[in-house]
């Protein structure tokens, strides 16, 4: 069971350095409060991601609205390894998705 431990955290270590592995990649958010996070998501059959998530950061500590949902959308990052970042757009009331 270690070796099936290990082989885990490896790939998740890949993904978390932007490494497409199995349809699947770490994609970097950029500000608000999930900023400096990564999101693991699967690609579609383009290789494109998720055009965007919303969430909300819960108890996290900061100025942020815990009722509110964060909206972040895909953008193009030639610079990153992934080659995408999720960038921040705003806040929406927590009943917008």
């Amino acid at each position: 069971m270690g070796d099936e431990i290990s082989e885990h955290l490896a790939l998740i270590r890949r993904w978390l350095a932007g490494e497409t592995v199995n349809n699947t990649v770490g994609i970097k958010i950029v500000s608000g409060p999930f900023g400096g996070r990564t999101k693991i998501v699967e690609l579609d059959q383009s290789g494109l991601p998720p055009a965007g998530f919303r969430g909300r950061p819960g108890r996290t500590p900061g100025p942020w609205n815990s009722a509110a949902n964060h909206t972040y959308l895909a953008v193009r990052a030639p610079d990153t390894s992934a080659g995408w970042i999720y960038e921040y757009a705003g806040v929406g009331a927590a009943g917008d998705g």
